[in-house]
């Protein structure tokens, strides 16, 4: 049995196999260890410095003790990952961008499950706001950007790049095959927060974010500062100027759904060793219903 620092405990035998993240606050650790052992799959959860470089994570990775693997962090991980992959999904290799990794004997697969969360939560937002949604902007240049345009463009809006550093928007373009894309001024429908920037009060004063708030309609943000008891000033801005909020909750809990299906596939409930690990389970572990 082993004991974190705030005092939960795991059970640990010769059989056990680890998933591992990049990010995770103790909460976040205590939640998912707790839900595991509500679905009793002999698995531990288990975070690592965000700094860890590709190579190192992928290395990590490839352990027997291994199951599987978030994909977070800085330096953009979600793209530095896949050359140390052994297959990766068309849409991860599309997207550039694997947030989930799977040990399959030896062998590492690489999926990305941030595209069916993202359009999981605009596409309830949409409906609920009853808003048509014609035009969105996606700012910033990370992982989730690539995901975003994809998933934009598959419900049929018209989208554009903008960020702090427009040399660093061209380079992103040009790596997903976009360069071609003429981009189009506002004022946009959908603003796709893709960077951490609700964290910082002052968010207004970031290159072209107030521009590009100007006359929308919607707000989705990436970023879940509140997920760790702090506050998201893009969220009270929203709330002060009656823009339609989407939370980043909504994506990454779609998203987990499909990420634990990933994780689980093959395993089965250890109260009668045969029934596998349903969606309803992952559901009511992780209390997402």
């Amino acid at each position: 049995m082993s004991r974190n620092p705030a005092g939960f405990q795991v059970n640990l035998n010769i059989q056990t196999k680890f998933l591992l993240s990049t990010s995770g606050s103790q909460s976040s650790i205590e939640k998912h260890n707790k839900a595991l052992q509500q679905i009793k799959a002999n698995l531990v959860y288990f975070t690592l410095a965000d700094d860890i470089t590709p190579e190192v994570y992928a290395g990590l990775l490839k352990s027997p003790m291994v199951r599987g693997a978030a994909v977070t962090g800085k330096g953009g991980l979600k793209s530095t990952i896949i050359p140390y992959l052994d297959e990766v999904e068309p849409l991860a290799k599309k997207t550039l961008a694997v947030n989930t990794v799977v040990n399959k004997a030896g062998k590492l697969y690489g999926y990305n499950t941030d595209a069916f969360g993202l359009k999981t939560a605009l596409q309830n937002g949409i409906a609920e706001a009853g808003y048509e949604i014609r035009t969105a902007v996606i700012y910033g240049n990370g992982g989730v950007s690539g995901v975003a345009y994809h998933v934009l463009r598959e419900l049929g809006i018209q989208a554009t790049f903008v960020g702090r550093s427009q040399e660093r928007v061209m380079q992103k373009r040009r790596e997903l095959g976009l360069e071609h894309i003429a981009h189009f001024k506002g004022p946009y429908d959908l603003v796709v927060d893709a960077t951490p920037i609700s964290s910082d009060p002052d968010f207004l004063q970031a290159a072209h974010f107030a521009d590009i708030l100007a006359g929308c309609k919607m707000v989705f943000c990436h970023n879940m500062p509140e997920k760790d008891n702090k506050t998201n000033y893009l969220q009270q801005y929203c709330a002060d100027h009656h823009l339609y909020y989407v939370p980043g909750k909504w994506m990454y809990n779609a998203q987990l759904v499909k990420q634990y299906q990933l994780y689980l596939d093959g395993y089965t409930k250890a109260d009668d060793g045969t029934t596998p690990v349903s969606e309803n389970d992952i559901l009511s572990a992780w209390d997402l219903y």
